[in-house]
């Protein structure tokens, strides 16, 4: 794995140095992909800021909205009690079906309780996820209490410790991601090898592929935390990677500084 200044560098250069993708190609030992982990470890900072803002704009919009219609909660002996009209139901924002449904009565579920994800029973709380129902009973619990206070300084706990760890996630996704086109990419990189007249063995295209992404990626970036979207953006950053590799293969094909390597030989 490079030295983390060392990858920073290639990073800067890539986007117009060939000494950069000369050097990668003739004196760079491995993949490639130890570089562009260290690259997506700091190009995924930026994304891990976007999702903490949306998580709160989640908790404004939609915690927020159920907290506060929410009425307070108590269970004595494994039986939930709430001093409101039942069935209480709770939508979301924008919403028509039901999102939460309090009945604690005796008496059959209500068809909204079938509808709503998140249900609560004099003895259980259901949960629906996509299909995967689950049932929490009650019955260990002798006494709880919980107001508006209590679930908001919860929710904040929750979201505290949600937005730094996303990062872990976020990065692996991309990495993964990241990862494949490289591997992707030096393939076809051998179709511009052989337009080239030049052979790379498939290591060396696939270092040349993981430095190529480098542009792409930080224009990506940029767009993203700039909040600019249009509906070409993913082929634009394609063809600029495409554009890159081909600047790259042509860099080693152009070098006639030395003696080549044993692994790069022009034809």
């Amino acid at each position: 794995m490079l030295h983390p200044l060392r990858s920073w560098q290639t990073a800067y250069l890539s986007i117009f140095s060939r000494a950069v993708y000369q050097d990668v190609g003739r004196r760079w030992q491995g993949s490639g992909l130890g570089y562009l982990f260290l690259l997506l470890c700091v190009t995924t900072i930026p994304l891990t800021f976007q999702v903490a803002r949306l998580i709160d704009e989640v908790k404004e919009t939609y915690v927020r909205h159920v907290v506060e219609k929410l009425p307070a909660l108590r269970i004595e002996h494994g039986i939930l009690k709430a001093d409101v009209v039942q069935p209480f139901v709770i939508t979301l924002p924008g919403q028509e079906a039901p999102f939460l449904v309090i009945d604690t009565r005796q008496s059959p579920a209500s068809e909204a309780e079938f509808e709503a994800p998140v249900v609560l029973q004099a003895d259980r709380m259901i949960v629906d996820n996509q299909g995967e129902v689950r049932s929490y009973p009650f019955a260990t619990i002798e006494a709880f209490e919980l107001d508006k206070a209590q679930l908001y300084a919860w929710v904040d706990k929750v979201i505290a410790i949600v937005k730094p760890v996303a990062y872990l996630p976020l990065l692996a996704g991309e990495f993964i991601y990241r990862a494949l086109q490289a591997v992707i990419y030096a393939v076809g990189g051998m179709v511009f090898a052989a337009w080239l007249k030049v052979r790379l063995p498939y290591g060396v295209l696939l270092r040349l592929s993981c430095v190529a992404l480098t542009p792409g990626i930080l224009l990506g970036t940029l767009f993203a935390w700039l909040g600019i979207s249009f509906g070409l953006l993913g082929m634009l950053l394609f063809l600029i990677t495409q554009g890159y590799l081909f600047f790259a293969i042509q860099s080693l094909a152009q070098d006639q500084e030395g003696t080549p390597p044993d692994d790069i030989l022009e034809v």
